[in-house]
């Protein structure tokens, strides 16, 4: 019973541990705030995510309008506004303010990334210990079995993602922000709310909502 409850834990605190490693890590590593502005936002923001994969783009605005209305704003994807148009030219973007009435563009993009490759080397990990019968030796092929983990290749990727929001009706930044997530194992990352809530925190701080 002893045995059998430690190897329980010991599955919990492995599991943990993976699931903490494949996570994105996500930090802001600056922004910026126009001082002149007379905030909060008063209107609807429309969110423009630039990418070429539609998919991309959709899942992504419709992630970060879910977001922002959760916190309390006014928010729309621009993928359903500027039908006819080509998406991202001058005119697609006016027709979509046009549209949707916003007071302001919050659009986003990925400004760089890095990859990295990291072979991590067989390693043991100690997380407890339990015994087969009473001495040293039970308790030394208790570890052994249980604890040696193999090696393996980790894929380390940072993208960097900028967030600027625009006054509707000037075209001015008001605010932006930069961000650095980490993501291993090119984890795929349909939406992202933490990441998300970090901007809006940050708004929140400056007055942007």
């Amino acid at each position: 019973m002893r045995i059998e409850k430690r190897l329980i834990q010991l599955f919990c605190c492995i599991t943990t541990a993976v699931l903490l490693q494949s996570c994105a890590q996500d930090t802001l590593t600056s922004s910026w705030v126009d001082q002149s502005f007379k905030g909060p936002i008063k209107g609807r923001i429309v969110v423009v995510g630039i990418f070429k994969d539609p998919t991309a783009y959709n899942i992504f605005e419709e992630s970060f309008v879910a977001t922002l209305v959760k916190a309390g704003a006014d928010a729309v994807p621009s993928h359903q506004y500027g039908q006819g148009y080509q998406r991202h030219s001058k005119e697609w973007l006016h027709q979509v303010v046009k549209e949707s009435g916003a007071a302001a563009i919050l659009i986003t993009h990925l400004s760089n990334e890095k990859k990295e490759t990291e072979n991590v080397a067989p390693h043991g990990l100690i997380l407890g210990g339990a015994m087969y019968g009473d001495g040293a030796e039970g308790y030394q092929s208790y570890m052994v079995e249980v604890t040696l983990e193999q090696g393996y290749t980790l894929n380390r990727t940072e993208d960097f993602i900028d967030v600027t929001i625009f006054d509707g009706q000037t075209n001015k930044p008001i605010w932006s922000a930069r961000s650095k997530s980490v993501n291993l194992n090119q984890l795929l990352r349909k939406d992202d709310v933490q990441l998300e809530n970090l901007y809006i925190s940050n708004m929140k701080r400056d007055r942007i909502l």
